[in-house]
Protein backbone atom coordinates (compact mmCIF):
# COMPACT_ATOMS: atom_id res chain seq x y z
CA UNK A 1 0.00 0.00 0.00
CA UNK A 2 1.05 3.42 -0.38
CA UNK A 3 3.19 5.47 2.41
CA UNK A 4 0.73 6.10 5.29
CA UNK A 5 2.63 9.14 6.48
CA UNK A 6 5.86 10.72 6.05
CA UNK A 7 7.35 13.82 8.00
CA UNK A 8 10.43 15.96 8.39
CA UNK A 9 11.88 15.71 11.94
CA UNK A 10 15.23 17.70 13.50
CA UNK A 11 17.10 15.76 15.70
CA UNK A 12 18.22 18.35 17.97
CA UNK A 13 18.85 16.49 21.49
CA UNK A 14 17.19 19.14 23.59
CA UNK A 15 13.78 18.23 22.14
CA UNK A 16 13.62 15.68 24.52
CA UNK A 17 12.45 17.74 27.45
CA UNK A 18 13.03 14.96 30.23
CA UNK A 19 17.16 15.67 29.76
CA UNK A 20 16.82 19.13 28.63
CA UNK A 21 18.78 21.72 30.26
CA UNK A 22 16.32 24.41 29.18
CA UNK A 23 12.85 23.30 28.32
CA UNK A 24 11.59 26.34 27.95
CA UNK A 25 13.52 27.10 24.39
CA UNK A 26 12.36 25.34 21.14
CA UNK A 27 9.10 24.77 22.82
CA UNK A 28 7.22 25.33 19.21
CA UNK A 29 9.20 23.11 17.79
CA UNK A 30 8.80 20.54 20.88
CA UNK A 31 5.18 20.94 20.01
CA UNK A 32 5.59 20.06 16.28
CA UNK A 33 6.75 16.84 17.14
CA UNK A 34 4.51 15.87 19.27
CA UNK A 35 1.53 16.82 17.27
CA UNK A 36 3.37 14.61 14.64
CA UNK A 37 3.87 11.61 17.16
CA UNK A 38 0.14 11.96 17.76
CA UNK A 39 -1.13 12.01 13.94
CA UNK A 40 1.77 8.97 13.36
CA UNK A 41 0.65 7.05 16.46
CA UNK A 42 -3.21 7.50 15.29
CA UNK A 43 -2.56 5.53 12.13
CA UNK A 44 -0.60 2.92 13.74
CA UNK A 45 2.19 2.45 11.66
CA UNK A 46 3.62 -1.44 11.03
CA UNK A 47 7.56 -0.08 9.97
CA UNK A 48 8.70 3.10 10.05
CA UNK A 49 11.39 3.79 7.71
CA UNK A 50 13.87 6.69 9.10
CA UNK A 51 16.68 8.40 6.76
CA UNK A 52 19.28 8.98 9.33
CA UNK A 53 21.94 11.74 8.20
CA UNK A 54 24.38 10.99 10.76
CA UNK A 55 24.34 7.01 11.87
CA UNK A 56 27.31 4.25 10.06
CA UNK A 57 27.76 6.45 6.31
CA UNK A 58 30.22 4.65 4.38
CA UNK A 59 31.93 6.36 1.11
CA UNK A 60 30.46 6.58 -2.27
CA UNK A 61 27.03 4.55 -1.32
CA UNK A 62 23.99 4.82 0.77
CA UNK A 63 23.79 2.43 3.70
CA UNK A 64 20.70 -0.14 4.39
CA UNK A 65 21.04 -1.60 7.84
CA UNK A 66 19.39 -5.43 7.63
CA UNK A 67 20.56 -5.93 11.50
CA UNK A 68 17.74 -7.26 13.21
CA UNK A 69 17.34 -4.70 16.41
CA UNK A 70 18.37 -1.42 17.23
CA UNK A 71 18.99 0.38 20.95
CA UNK A 72 19.90 3.01 22.82
CA UNK A 73 20.69 4.66 26.03
CA UNK A 74 20.03 7.88 25.51
CA UNK A 75 19.67 8.81 29.56
CA UNK A 76 19.71 6.67 32.72
CA UNK A 77 15.34 6.95 32.64
CA UNK A 78 15.31 6.59 28.73
CA UNK A 79 16.42 3.86 26.46
CA UNK A 80 15.41 2.99 22.97
CA UNK A 81 14.69 -0.52 22.11
CA UNK A 82 13.14 -1.35 18.35
CA UNK A 83 12.84 -4.46 16.31
CA UNK A 84 14.44 -3.96 13.08
CA UNK A 85 12.86 -4.98 9.36
CA UNK A 86 14.96 -6.51 7.70
CA UNK A 87 12.91 -8.18 5.15
CA UNK A 88 11.78 -4.96 3.76
CA UNK A 89 15.75 -2.89 4.45
CA UNK A 90 16.68 -5.63 1.51
CA UNK A 91 13.65 -5.26 -0.62
CA UNK A 92 14.91 -1.24 -0.65
CA UNK A 93 18.18 -2.06 -1.08
CA UNK A 94 17.35 -4.73 -3.88
CA UNK A 95 15.37 -2.19 -5.68
CA UNK A 96 18.12 0.55 -5.47
CA UNK A 97 20.41 -2.17 -6.80
CA UNK A 98 18.43 -2.31 -9.59
CA UNK A 99 18.04 1.40 -10.64
CA UNK A 100 21.80 1.32 -10.54
CA UNK A 101 21.91 3.33 -7.41
CA UNK A 102 24.72 1.91 -4.79
CA UNK A 103 24.35 1.03 -1.50
CA UNK A 104 25.87 -0.84 1.18
CA UNK A 105 24.04 -3.33 3.53
CA UNK A 106 25.16 -3.58 7.39
CA UNK A 107 24.94 -5.35 10.40
CA UNK A 108 26.77 -4.87 13.68
CA UNK A 109 27.74 -7.18 16.45
CA UNK A 110 26.19 -10.53 15.56
CA UNK A 111 25.27 -12.48 12.39
CA UNK A 112 21.99 -13.00 13.98
CA UNK A 113 19.55 -13.43 17.17
CA UNK A 114 19.35 -10.70 19.95
CA UNK A 115 23.19 -9.21 19.68
CA UNK A 116 22.60 -8.89 15.74
CA UNK A 117 21.86 -5.17 16.59
CA UNK A 118 22.88 -1.75 15.34
CA UNK A 119 23.53 1.26 18.32
CA UNK A 120 21.33 4.46 17.59
CA UNK A 121 22.60 8.06 17.11
CA UNK A 122 20.77 11.49 18.17
CA UNK A 123 20.22 11.58 14.46
CA UNK A 124 17.64 8.50 14.94
CA UNK A 125 17.19 8.19 18.56
CA UNK A 126 15.45 11.97 19.12
CA UNK A 127 12.76 11.25 16.18
CA UNK A 128 11.95 8.07 17.19
CA UNK A 129 11.42 9.29 20.64
CA UNK A 130 8.15 11.52 20.10
CA UNK A 131 6.87 8.76 17.07
CA UNK A 132 7.46 5.42 17.62
CA UNK A 133 9.13 4.68 21.23
CA UNK A 134 6.33 5.52 23.19
CA UNK A 135 3.63 3.96 20.93
CA UNK A 136 1.47 1.07 22.86
CA UNK A 137 1.92 -0.79 19.08
CA UNK A 138 5.70 -0.43 18.58
CA UNK A 139 6.72 -0.53 15.15
CA UNK A 140 9.35 -1.68 13.20
CA UNK A 141 11.97 0.11 12.02
CA UNK A 142 14.44 0.74 8.87
CA UNK A 143 17.24 2.54 9.28
CA UNK A 144 18.78 4.48 6.20
CA UNK A 145 22.01 6.82 6.25
CA UNK A 146 22.97 9.09 2.78
CA UNK A 147 25.97 9.71 1.70
CA UNK A 148 26.54 13.22 0.94
CA UNK A 149 29.45 12.54 -1.69
CA UNK A 150 26.85 11.36 -3.66
CA UNK A 151 24.87 12.92 -6.79
CA UNK A 152 21.87 14.46 -5.32
CA UNK A 153 20.06 13.04 -8.95
CA UNK A 154 21.24 9.64 -6.72
CA UNK A 155 19.60 10.06 -3.27
CA UNK A 156 15.71 11.25 -5.22
CA UNK A 157 16.47 8.08 -7.33
CA UNK A 158 17.12 5.95 -4.04
CA UNK A 159 14.11 7.55 -2.41
CA UNK A 160 11.88 6.41 -5.61
CA UNK A 161 13.32 3.16 -5.29
CA UNK A 162 12.16 2.95 -1.54
CA UNK A 163 8.77 4.32 -2.97
CA UNK A 164 8.33 1.39 -5.06
CA UNK A 165 9.18 -0.95 -2.48
CA UNK A 166 6.63 0.33 -0.34
CA UNK A 167 4.03 0.88 -2.97
CA UNK A 168 4.43 -3.00 -3.34
CA UNK A 169 4.33 -3.88 0.04
CA UNK A 170 1.14 -4.77 2.62
CA UNK A 171 2.66 -3.45 5.23
CA UNK A 172 1.72 -0.24 7.07
CA UNK A 173 4.78 1.79 6.35
CA UNK A 174 5.84 5.45 7.19
CA UNK A 175 8.77 7.79 6.51
CA UNK A 176 10.67 10.02 8.57
CA UNK A 177 13.12 12.18 6.87
CA UNK A 178 15.29 13.33 10.05
CA UNK A 179 16.95 15.95 9.57
CA UNK A 180 18.46 19.78 11.13
CA UNK A 181 18.52 23.01 8.21
CA UNK A 182 21.69 25.82 8.15
CA UNK A 183 24.41 24.96 10.90
CA UNK A 184 26.13 28.68 10.70
CA UNK A 185 23.53 31.08 12.02
CA UNK A 186 25.54 31.89 15.22
CA UNK A 187 29.22 33.33 15.14
CA UNK A 188 29.81 31.62 18.71
CA UNK A 189 28.76 28.06 17.47
CA UNK A 190 31.19 25.14 15.69
CA UNK A 191 30.55 26.33 12.07
CA UNK A 192 30.76 29.75 12.58
CA UNK A 193 28.52 32.28 10.72
CA UNK A 194 27.37 32.29 7.38
CA UNK A 195 24.15 34.13 6.06
CA UNK A 196 23.34 31.35 4.07
CA UNK A 197 22.59 29.49 6.39
CA UNK A 198 19.39 31.60 6.85
CA UNK A 199 19.18 31.93 3.16
CA UNK A 200 18.91 27.60 2.71
CA UNK A 201 16.68 27.65 5.52
CA UNK A 202 14.33 30.06 4.43
CA UNK A 203 14.49 28.55 0.56
CA UNK A 204 13.58 25.13 2.28
CA UNK A 205 10.72 26.42 3.85
CA UNK A 206 9.94 27.99 0.83
CA UNK A 207 9.99 24.34 -1.35
CA UNK A 208 7.82 22.86 1.39
CA UNK A 209 5.28 25.58 1.69
CA UNK A 210 4.70 25.39 -2.43
CA UNK A 211 5.07 21.42 -2.43
CA UNK A 212 7.87 21.74 -4.99
CA UNK A 213 10.98 19.03 -3.62
CA UNK A 214 11.31 18.29 -6.89
CA UNK A 215 13.38 21.98 -6.68
CA UNK A 216 15.70 20.50 -4.06
CA UNK A 217 17.45 18.68 -7.17
CA UNK A 218 18.25 22.40 -8.62
CA UNK A 219 19.70 23.74 -5.68
CA UNK A 220 22.98 25.90 -5.57
CA UNK A 221 25.99 23.99 -4.32
CA UNK A 222 27.72 26.57 -2.76
CA UNK A 223 24.39 27.71 -0.90
CA UNK A 224 24.75 24.07 0.56
CA UNK A 225 28.28 24.53 1.10
CA UNK A 226 28.08 27.78 2.82
CA UNK A 227 24.80 27.35 4.41
CA UNK A 228 25.63 23.86 6.11
CA UNK A 229 22.21 21.78 6.31
CA UNK A 230 22.15 17.97 6.91
CA UNK A 231 18.75 18.43 5.44
CA UNK A 232 19.36 18.14 2.22
CA UNK A 233 20.34 14.20 1.61
CA UNK A 234 17.41 13.33 3.78
CA UNK A 235 14.91 15.36 2.22
CA UNK A 236 15.72 14.67 -1.58
CA UNK A 237 15.41 10.72 -0.50
CA UNK A 238 11.57 11.53 1.01
CA UNK A 239 11.20 13.86 -2.04
CA UNK A 240 11.96 10.70 -4.30
CA UNK A 241 9.94 8.47 -2.33
CA UNK A 242 7.02 11.07 -2.09
CA UNK A 243 7.47 10.64 -6.39
CA UNK A 244 6.02 7.59 -6.14
CA UNK A 245 3.38 7.80 -3.19
CA UNK A 246 2.43 11.61 -3.70
CA UNK A 247 0.86 13.67 -0.97
CA UNK A 248 0.10 17.30 0.23
CA UNK A 249 3.05 18.89 2.23
CA UNK A 250 1.95 21.35 5.58
CA UNK A 251 5.28 23.09 7.18
CA UNK A 252 4.61 23.18 10.94
CA UNK A 253 7.18 24.98 12.30
CA UNK A 254 10.69 26.74 12.23
CA UNK A 255 13.04 28.00 14.47
CA UNK A 256 16.44 28.29 15.40
CA UNK A 257 17.93 26.65 18.16
CA UNK A 258 21.14 28.23 19.08
CA UNK A 259 23.23 28.16 16.06
CA UNK A 260 21.46 25.26 13.98
CA UNK A 261 17.83 25.80 12.47
CA UNK A 262 15.11 23.28 13.06
CA UNK A 263 12.18 22.80 10.76
CA UNK A 264 8.93 19.96 11.31
CA UNK A 265 6.81 19.19 8.21
CA UNK A 266 4.57 16.67 7.23
CA UNK A 267 3.11 14.99 4.41
CA UNK A 268 -0.33 13.31 4.18
CA UNK A 269 -2.72 12.05 1.74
Amino acid sequence: MPLIYACIAPHAGDLIAETAEDRNKITLTRQSMQEMGAHLQALAPEVIVIINPHGFRVQNAISVSIAERSNAKWSPDIELDFEMDPSLANAIADKAEEMSVPVVRYIYGASGGPECFIPLDWGAVVPLYFMGHRFENKPKIVHISPMRLLPYQTHYDFGRALGQVVKASDARIALIASADQGHAHDASGPYGFDPASAKYDAWMQDVIRSDRLADLLTVDPALVADGKPDSLWPTLILAGALKENPMKAKLLSYEVNIYFGILCAEFKE
